[in-house]
Formats: structure tokens, C-alpha cells, sequence
């Protein structure tokens, strides 16, 4: 409903100004509306005088029912930024809020609570939940914002959050406690490759990978 005005009035020009004829042959083109459609518009009497201004053409006169267009609904409400106290973290990167709201931190994910990595001498070490536990240290008690639309009906998210003006996906990666996903920028995919060769967060400890860049030896001290 109201598509037929919302495509007239996207061929006008900002301020342009519409004839009295035309109007009326916009009319017309409802002026018969299919029956399951009638029954949602409302009918509106024949206009009583010929209000058309001096000097312009009258529009044509039009037999039959007339319809008026409902007003087409309100556009959704576009996401915002929205403030979440004290979340609840369950692994990287995910928390659930006070409104029972699973949010993901868009781009990046997170290793599996239970995921073990291992240092070049073997050692296995639980990098799953010491990614969880940076994490909590990172947000010592502050609030998350994320980027979120109407949270009417929603129980699970993927947006994009922050705390204060840092971006939590960002941090992550470049602290090495995520790696990014399918829709992960380029900048967030160099972050993880540096995380990587910088051997940070799961790759601490662990031995060069062979796609880095070998990195220079320090001098050795003179004696």
C-alpha cells in the first residue's frame, strides 16, 4: 500500500510542483483497485467543486468509486549505537546482556572455550579460556556499545561493538585472542597477520610461521 505514490513522487524533483491534472491521473491509476485491495483502502466521495487554479487545465472527470491511499508505514528505525552494562562474557567474543541479548563482535571469531594451543617446546596451554579471560581484564567492568537496530524480538546478534572509542573486534585481533571471519575488513585481516608473525594472544610462544617475514637479529653485544 502507497507504493504507487511513493514512485510518483520519486520521478518530481525536490520543491517541484505538481498539475492539477496529473493529480487527478494519479488518482486514476487507483481508481479501480483489485478487490482483496479495496477492502484495505478507504472510500472517499467525488470532489464537490472544481477547486483547479486560475489558468490551469481542470483535470478529467472521473466516473466510479474513488480511493483514498493509506499513509505508508513509518521507515524502520536505523541501527544506533546501544549501551550495554556488565555484560555477561562467554567466550572472545561473545557476551549476553542483562536483556538476555547475545551479541558477537562482528568480523573476528573467537577459539572455542575449550581450544588448547601448544608452544614450540610442545607445551600445550589453554588459549580458549585465556582469550576469554583478556578479555574480561580489557573490559574491567565498562560498559559495550554495539551497533544495533530496534531490539524488538531479538534474541542473537552480529554487530559491530566498541569500549569508548576502541574497537573491540580491532583489539581483539591485534592482541592475537580472535582471528577474522568471512566479512572481516582488510584492516582487521593485516591486524591478524601481524598478531601472528608478532607471535600475540594464541601464537604466543609459539614457533615462526613460514609465511612471516624473518625477523632481524639483534647485534650481539660488544665486548
Amino acid at each position: 500500500m502507497g507504493r504507487v505514490n511513493a514512485e510518483a513522487a520519486a520521478t518530481l524533483k525536490p520543491g517541484g510542483w505538481i498539475s492539477a491534472a496529473a493529480a487527478c491521473l494519479l488518482l486514476a491509476v487507483v481508481q479501480v483497485p483489485s478487490p482483496a485491495r479495496a477492502e484495505q483502502l478507504q472510500l472517499v466521495p467525488p470532489p464537490s467543486r472544481d477547486v483547479t487554479p486560475p489558468g490551469m487545465t481542470p483535470g478529467p472527470k472521473v466516473d466510479g468509486p474513488l480511493y483514498r491511499i493509506p499513509t505508508p508505514p513509518p521507515p524502520p528505525e536505523p541501527p544506533r549505537w546501544r549501551r550495554f552494562f556488565l555484560p555477561r562474557t562467554v567466550d572472545a567474543a561473545t557476551f549476553i546482556t542483562k536483556e538476555n541479548l547475545t551479541i558477537r563482535v562482528y568480523g573476528v571469531t573467537p577459539p572455542p572455550l575449550g581450544k588448547t594451543c601448544r608452544r614450540a617446546d610442545g607445551e600445550a596451554w589453554p588459549c580458549g579460556r585465556t582469550a576469554l579471560f583478556s578479555l574480561r581484564m580489557f573490559l574491567h567492568g565498562r560498559a559495550v556499545e554495539c551497533l544495533l537496530p530496534p531490539l524488538d524480538d531479538i534474541e542473537q546478534a552480529v554487530a559491530p561493538c566498541r569500549v569508548g572509542s576502541t574497537d573491540l573486534g580491532e583489539w581483539l585481533i591485534r592482541q592475537g585472542w580472535v582471528t577474522p571471519d568471512a566479512d572481516a575488513s582488510e584492516e582487521y585481516r593485516t591486524a591478524a597477520r601481524d598478531a601472528l608473525c608478532d607471535r600475540l594472544g594464541m601464537w604466543r610462544g609459539a614457533a615462526p610461521d613460514p609465511s612471516c617475514p624473518a625477523k632481524p637479529q639483534e647485534d650481539a653485544p660488544a665486548l
